[in-house]
């Protein structure tokens, strides 16, 4: 139950249960619904599952990988519970982190120092509601990145699967053209050229999820270390350098951010 306008930590735990993936158990990743049981799983979890099994994990029932539909549902309420518990002390769920302590790299709230008489020793500096908004949206943005770089990784492996049975239709048809050198030659040169169109696909995105992990990773360091609200625009001005398209949508955000007169 809400309370004061705060959801309760078990509740959030409660939600986070009913999105986990039924086969590893974790938040669904790029979640799928099977359409005959509504069970939620992960789109690679169900891929490795039905390339072995032709029945749904959980209701047994026949099917196939078109069985499991996108469920933005799912996606939604898994952004939600990222930004709820971002506002949420996980020492008192029911306040909110207003306080860095430097000496912890971790915020906190007001009970943790007043009443546990934690971080009382420690360096510490208050959080303004810029530096708040700005950081949710650091994170929205860090979000998108790692879902940029996980849609690379599995177009890549489909191109990997269809580069192999391209070598491998490649060989089938080799052992039927000797005796039509023409066709042979036709088929050869098409086969070349789509390979070499998948080569160049192939190191574009090893090269895109390359630049993707070094952003992630530099980003994940900054915002553990980030301590004021210039630290985080500098972090955004980042993130937007790398997401082009994202520029136009969070620079709007970020003039409702801005006191009157900058």
């Amino acid at each position: 139950m809400i309370q004061d306008g705060v959801i309760p930590l078990a509740e959030i735990d409660s939600l986070s249960k009913e999105i986990e993936c039924i086969m590893c158990l974790n938040t669904a990743n790029n979640s799928r619904m099977c359409i005959h049981c509504s069970v939620i799983v992960c789109a690679k979890c169900i891929e490795t599952w039905i390339n072995k099994q032709k029945t749904c994990p959980k209701c047994f029932h026949p099917v196939q990988e078109t069985d499991f539909v996108k469920c933005r549902l799912v996606d939604k309420i898994i952004e939600f519970i990222e930004v709820v518990k971002s506002n949420i002390c996980s020492n008192h769920p029911k306040e909110t982190p207003r306080v860095y302590c430097s000496t912890c790299k971790k915020y906190v709230c007001f009970e943790c120092i007043v009443t546990d008489g934690q971080h009382v020793d420690h360096d510490y500096k208050y959080i303004d509601e810029d530096y708040r908004k700005i950081i949710s949206l650091n994170h929205k943005l860090l979000d998108f990145l790692r879902k940029r770089r996980k849609n690379n990784q599995d177009n890549l492996a489909t191109l990997e699967l269809a580069t192999q049975m391209l070598l491998n239709d490649h060989n089938d048809n080799i052992n039927h053209v000797n005796t039509v050198q023409q066709t042979a030659t036709v088929l050869i040169k098409e086969t070349q050229r789509t390979f070499d169109n998948y080569q160049q696909k192939k190191q574009t995105y090893v090269d895109v999820i390359k630049i993707d992990e070094m952003i992630i990773k530099n980003i994940e360091q900054r915002l553990s270390e980030s301590q004021n609200l210039s630290d985080q625009e500098e972090i955004l001005q980042i993130l937007q350098e790398h997401i082009p398209s994202m520029k136009i949508q969070f620079s709007n955000h970020i003039n409702i951010l801005s006191p009157k007169g900058w």
